[in-house]
């Protein structure tokens, strides 16, 4: 059965780093070749699907997006970087409070929401985006190892080490992570003002779009100027004019409740404005409609209630003196599609841009994650139950629609940890993980230090070439053995197996992550690589240094 899991288990890795094979339909084939095979039942190959780490991640999903909902990260990081005129300054400010948040909550979302900030800070300032995605990928991956929240290897490691008797708590792998995290923070930015270099192209933009925006009540920019929250000019936008009461005020002057804000933008900067959350907008999609009518009017007249804002159009005039013209594309925010649909000036009408965010609500989730952490680090309820609570405490408080809670659940990867788990299973099972152990201990040659060198190279390999999940339900069960054979601390070497699994710098496709950054920020498999190889090589240096003292003092 070895040889058979051998087998299923290497063609399963080949098809998903291949990547001409969805990963969810490799792992599928995979644990139904097994199952007929005999080599495990199916409730084991299967039970990835009610394992507490994955319905953790799925609650931890819900949480993150409640948090970054209420724009939070984006005002923080704005703040954070008022005034950069350097990559170097930039990351030096900005990584150590990702750093700090990646251990909080899953890396993904907080990635997406960095991605137009680096754009932004760009247009404004003329950092390269280039320079600062990907090591803001790097750090945030590397942060995230620091946690059982942090990432999801983290705990699918702790999934499947309890029936071993071995406990991960919260904070379990910081001894080893936190160390790593930080020298590998230090070498991303030192490393990516050589190998990273690159000027913003800055060609003309054409702003023709005239937006027109109300500042509520809710805005954190009352009381402020533009130019203080950051909304006066990017390349994509351009403060024109301040209304207030009918009559236009200076564009610099500070920024009262009900004042309407005029833009010249272009049909980018629409959209990067709707989703800013120095507004305090109503928490309605943008959409972009189509103008069907041989009727006489504006395109105000499209406002006819009090559920409907048109918020953008083609024009250098008022919408009260554009005339509407069927074929016309306005952008316009409602709380119903509904209206869209019955409305008789509307044509054709589309989805643009998600729900405003809702910084009002920001306390509120915030205190949710809060509680969350706080339950699972002193053991006031298992870490699931902690999450899934959180979860639907953000439902219940409203930070987040049911619907928007279900958006939030990434069923593609869950699909993937879940099947990753039944891989895991299949090396338990079928004996191959002793062979795998057996075969660490014999080039250990009884070695503690190069045991540990064989142990974080291996891992590293490994989750350079599949997903992370498969990497920690792979070496999760060796690592066990490992350490029981050798007599030293399962705790330790589960901890750096959790910390090297992080060490995604080489390929771009073994984070999600950096894929995400590959495209805004320009970066080919060979930036990845030439990029990777110095920050995997000080990060394993690190672990390695560390993890042995520990292991010797543990042994």
């Amino acid at each position: 059965m070895a040889i058979l899991t051998g087998v299923i288990v290497v063609a399963t890795l080949i098809a998903m780093t291949s990547g001409r094979v969805p990963p969810v339909l490799a792992l599928i084939i995979a644990l139904l070749v097994a199952g007929v095979a005999g080599i495990a039942t199916p409730t084991e190959l299967f039970s990835g699907l009610s394992n507490g780490g994955v319905i953790t991640i799925a609650a931890m999903l819900v949480i993150a997006k409640g948090v970054l909902a209420t724009g939070v990260v984006s005002r923080v990081t704005f703040r954070l970087l008022s005034g950069v005129t350097t990559p170097g300054q930039t990351l030096r400010r900005i990584v150590p409070p990702i750093g700090i948040i990646s251990s909080l909550i899953n890396t993904t979302p907080i990635v997406a929401m960095l991605i137009p900030a680096t754009k932004e800070l760009q247009q404004r300032s003329g950092v390269p985006a280039r320079s600062v995605l990907l090591p803001v990928a790097h750090a945030t991956t590397l942060a995230g190892s620091m946690t059982l929240i942090g990432t999801s290897s983290n705990l699918i490691i702790a999934g499947m080490a309890a029936p071993y008797g071995v406990q991960l708590s919260m904070f379990s792998f910081v001894p080893v992570a936190a160390p790593v995290a930080i020298v590998g923070g230090i070498a991303v930015i030192v490393c990516s003002r050589y190998l990273l270099k690159g000027k913003p192209k800055a060609p003309a933009k054409d702003l023709h779009w005239r937006v027109e925006i109300p500042l509520s009540s809710r805005s954190v920019s009352v009381g402020r100027t533009a130019a203080d929250v950051g909304i006066a000019r990017t390349a994509e936008y351009e403060l024109i004019d301040v209304r207030r009461w009918g009559e236009s005020v200076v564009t610099d002057s500070v920024l009262e409740e009900d004042d309407l804000l005029v833009y010249r933008a272009t049909e980018s900067g629409v959209r990067m404005l709707w989703t800013s959350p120095r507004f305090g907008l109503a928490p309605h999609h943008l959409f972009a409609v189509t103008i069907d009518t041989n009727q006489s009017g504006s395109i105000r007249d499209l406002q006819d209630d009090e559920d409907l804002l048109v918020v953008a159009a083609e024009t250098t005039k008022r919408f009260r003196e554009t005339s509407l013209r069927p074929g016309r594309t306005v952008y316009v925010s409602t709380a119903s599609r509904d209206i869209l649909t019955h409305h008789p000036l509307v044509g054709l009408w589309q989805n643009a841009a998600g729900k405003a965010p809702q910084p009002g609500k920001t306390w509120i989730a915030l205190g949710v994650l809060l509680a969350v952490i706080v339950a699972a680090s002193f053991g006031l309820a298992p870490v699931e139950l902690a999450a899934s609570i959180g979860a639907v405490a953000m439902i219940v408080t409203g930070v987040l629609t049911p619907r928007s809670a279900v958006r939030a659940l990434d069923w593609n990867i869950l699909a993937i940890i879940a099947g990753s788990i039944g891989l895991g299973v299949m090396v338990i099972e079928s004996g191959l993980g002793g062979y795998l152990s057996g075969a660490i201990i014999e080039l250990s040659a009884g070695s503690i230090p190069l045991m540990v060198a064989v142990i974080a190279l291996g891992t590293t390999v490994l989750t350079n070439l599949v997903t992370n999940a498969a990497a920690a339900s792979i070496l999760t069960p060796v690592a066990i053995t490992v350490a029981t054979s050798m007599g030293v601390n399962p705790l330790i070497l589960l901890i750096l197996v959790g910390t090297c699994i992080s060490f995604t710098f080489l390929n771009p496709f073994s984070h999600q992550s950096n894929l995400m950054v590959m495209e805004p920020g320009k970066y080919t498999t060979s930036t990845f690589v030439r990029f990777g190889i110095p920050i995997t090589l000080v990060s394993l240096v690190t672990a390695f240094a560390v993890a042995w003292p520990l292991l010797t003092f543990w042994h």
